[in-house]
């Protein structure tokens, strides 16, 4: 899984965070996601959800910057 930050004037994808291996069941109930068990689609973050992922990443989620979200790395 990866944090993908995308520029918020061109939405070009400008930082990308590897997290590293998480629980899946962690992730999807963090994003309360049920309809999507291997979490495919893309999840945006909100500052709920960077507090609690942000001791995981070595960079700043810096969401008053970049719109961030959580992607499958593919």
């Amino acid at each position: 899984m990866v944090l993908q930050g995308f520029d918020r004037a061109t939405d070009e994808l400008r930082i990308e965070l590897a997290l590293p291996p998480v629980p899946i069941d962690r992730l999807r109930a963090l994003f309360e996601v049920r309809n999507d068990p291997e979490i495919c689609d893309a999840y945006a973050l909100d500052a709920a959800k960077v507090r609690a992922l942000a001791p995981l990443v070595s960079e700043l989620i810096d969401i008053e910057r970049y719109d961030f979200f959580l992607q499958r790395y593919k």
